[in-house]
């Protein structure tokens, strides 16, 4: 009888019994779904979408104070009109994509051991549908928080060009940026958008990688901010690790400043009884967009993470 090595064998090892004249079956059988883990969530303002294909976002700016002399002083009255000042964005980069899988119960049952039930194995199979968009919108969503030209550069912004050498400074500089944002003023808003605007404290979020997250003192931080660490960890948008980024950006910002519109998200399938099988899909046709119109900033963390790293890693040593 030969014995499959210790990473196991593609193909299935027939092995006839010495003594019984019998192929040996087998003894545990386990079909699993593979499950998608990275998530990003309460991070994108989302859109609804259920007529029409695009997005139309505006602001008016705040109304500025006019010079005014009083009628009392011999003025005449100013009946002339000031119209608001909107600032105006569209979106419509819908994408389509479709998911799609089969079963086939007959061949499911052919292959399924004693006591696995071949609806079951059918409903994990469907379920790799959910599993794939889930990590395709995943994907998306970290592509937009992690591209170099959502956001206007802290450094430049509010630091005088400098940037954290440790993680106490990225401590600083986040308290610093999340201050920028609250604060009525222009800060994050990038130059075609002069208006001033504040935020409300319960729309502000932090982004930045789990990586970084266990270099910084969470209790430190949410001192910088007098809440609690729970309450800080509820304005952090955690980016979980991902062999694409490098994960040392920090994005400080609006929420309603990244969005996400779904127009479909339906599954579908198409029951082919007499070749014995059933095709599933899952249809998407969504938008991921960085909304100009509110405040985003941005910093890069990298030397203080590459210092940050190289101090633990020198002390494991």
């Amino acid at each position: 009888m030969a014995n499959t090595p210790i990473n196991g064998s593609a193909e299935f090892p027939v092995t006839y019994n010495e003594f019984l004249d019998g192929i040996e079956t087998l003894a545990v059988q386990n079909i699993r779904s593979v499950e998608s883990t990275n998530k990003i969530e309460d991070a994108f303002y989302e859109y609804e979408v259920d007529n029409g294909k695009v997005v139309e976002e505006a602001i008016i700016a705040m109304a500025e104070a006019q010079a005014f002399v009083p009628t009392a002083e011999g003025a005449q009255p100013d009946l002339s009109p000031l119209d608001p000042k909107l600032f105006i964005r569209y979106f419509n980069n819908f994408t389509e994509k479709q998911f799609k899988t089969t079963t086939r119960k007959d061949e499911i049952r052919a292959i399924a051991a004693k006591g696995e039930s071949a609806d079951e194995i059918a409903a994990r199979i469907v379920d790799t549908l959910t599993s794939g968009e889930g990590d395709y919108d995943y994907s998306q969503m970290r592509a937009i928080i992690e591209n170099a030209n959502v956001g206007v550069d802290a450094s430049a912004a509010l630091l005088g060009n400098k940037k954290p050498s440790n993680m106490k400074g990225v401590m600083y500089a986040i308290r610093k940026m999340f201050n920028a944002v609250k604060a009525t003023n222009t800060k994050g808003l990038k130059a075609n958008v002069s208006t001033k605007q504040g935020v409300p404290v319960s729309d502000i979020r932090i982004a930045i990688s789990e990586d970084v997250l266990a270099l910084i003192d969470m209790v430190e931080l949410a001192s910088l901010f007098n809440l609690s660490k729970e309450e800080i960890l509820g304005k952090i948008v955690k980016l979980p690790f991902d062999e694409n980024y490098a994960g040392t950006r920090v994005v400080v910002y609006d929420r309603k400043a990244l969005g996400r519109a779904t127009r479909t998200f339906e599954y579908g399938q198409d029951v082919l009884s007499l070749q014995r099988y059933v095709n599933h899909g899952l249809t998407t046709s969504r938008a991921y967009f960085y909304n100009e119109l509110f405040k985003c900033l941005t910093l890069d963390i990298s030397d203080a993470v590459e210092a940050a790293e190289y101090e633990i890693l020198e002390a494991g040593e």
